[in-house]
């Protein structure tokens, strides 16, 4: 993450992030869970991934995650 959703950074992940913002409904779970250093955390800030974004980490996933898992990112909870 550089700049919060750019390309990938190469930094040592500091911070375990949700990928949709909980205050905008994302849920905390793994799921919805992105490692990521101080400063791209600090960076995205509360804003909500593109599709495109999405689709970029989730293709990221399948290198590191079995295959019969599952590799979506994102997971959204009703807002009040």
């Amino acid at each position: 993450m550089e700049t919060g959703f750019g390309r990938r950074c190469s930094r040592a992940a500091e911070h375990g992030d949700h990928f949709y913002p909980w205050s905008k409904g994302g849920s905390t779970s793994l799921r919805n869970f992105v490692a990521a250093c101080s400063r791209c955390n600090r960076a995205k800030g509360a804003r909500i991934p593109s599709p495109e974004q999405q689709m970029r980490l989730e293709r990221r996933r399948r290198t590191y995650v079995p295959l019969d898992a599952a590799v979506a990112v994102g997971e959204r909870q009703p807002l009040p």
